[in-house]
């Protein structure tokens, strides 16, 4: 994996913000700083379409308020209103001291595994709950801030006025407020964990893999119950076949990276031919919008 440690004219005064509307894009939903080495990361895709992170998204954490965030690119892809789990690197089940295992929930529940060495120079995921922690789109695009850039409040963030709970972003897994629709962009003056975050004890790793969010429909398992065929899949020669049966008002091709291919209006329709001439091989997405508003996504192959 490609690693970016951003020099001194790229910290975070010189990363571009930018005015992020509602659900428009990912954030950081989850954040484990639990014992040893169990450090994870969720992300949230709180859009209607899947959203490939390949090539175009990083994150990664500052050291003690340098405001010199150390980036990682992440990939895979994140389905609509669902998650995807990024945790440290350390899998050794004979590991011990620095290299000791994460707990075996943490592993149970991750996607994906980032930094398994630790360099001072480079180590974007050894967060220490005193870290602010970056999430960006392109290279200079802030997505999301957990914490403030440029300071290291000595352990920890609080909730303002309450220097108690400094342990807010220490040793605990805080989990986004379902409320919040999109990250934070802009360095924040004071951060304040209490306004966007639910703390929770450490090592929770229990909410780990799903998040609630009022981006997503009334109810997700509504979204996606009304499943539909697709044949054959893979795709030969830019031909398929839809196949419901519900009432069907326009199915929508996406490639992996979420471009649109191909629209097409059915009319109230159970089956419909189905042609796109520019396919290239890969991977893509359908989305069929039925006749009463609902929707259902799946994935399509195509040779």
């Amino acid at each position: 994996m490609k690693k970016f440690l951003l020099c001194t004219t790229f910290a975070f005064a010189v990363l571009n913000s930018f005015a992020q509307n509602n659900c428009s894009d990912i954030f950081i939903s989850e954040y484990v700083e639990g014992s040893g080495n169990n450090k994870a990361i969720e992300l949230y895709n709180p859009t209607s379409l899947p959203i490939l992170l390949d090539g175009s998204y990083s994150m990664g954490r500052e050291r003690n308020g340098n405001a010199l965030p150390m980036l990682v690119e992440i990939s895979g892809i994140i389905q609509p209103y669902g998650v995807r789990v990024f945790a440290l690197d350390k899998r050794d089940p004979n590991g011990t001291g620095l290299e000791a295992p994460l707990a075996a929930e943490l592993l149970a529940a991750a996607d994906s595994f980032l930094t398994p060495v630790y360099s001072q120079s480079y180590s974007p995921m050894y967060f220490d709950g005193d870290d602010a922690f970056f999430l960006v789109k392109n290279g200079d695009q802030i997505l999301d801030i957990i914490g403030k850039s440029g300071e290291d409040p000595g352990g920890g963030w609080w909730a303002l006025g309450d220097p108690s709970t400094r342990w807010w972003t220490a040793n605990h897994t805080i989990i986004r407020k379902s409320s919040v629709l999109h990250g934070v962009n802009v360095n924040p003056e004071v951060f304040d964990p209490s306004l966007e975050w639910d703390s929770l004890p450490s090592d929770t790793f229990t909410e780990l893999g799903e998040h609630l969010c009022n981006c997503a429909p009334v109810s997700v398992e509504e979204q996606v119950e009304n499943t539909f065929s697709i044949f054959p899949n893979p795709v030969l020669e830019g031909a398929f076949a839809v196949k419901s049966s519900r009432m069907m008002e326009s199915i929508t091709l996406y490639s992996a990276d979420g471009r649109l291919i191909e629209q097409q209006n059915l009319r109230s329709v159970t089956y419909s031919n189905v042609f796109f001439p520019k396919a290239e091989a890969g991977v893509y997405f359908i989305e069929v919008i039925y006749t009463d508003g609902r929707k259902a996504v799946q994935k399509i192959m195509a040779r």
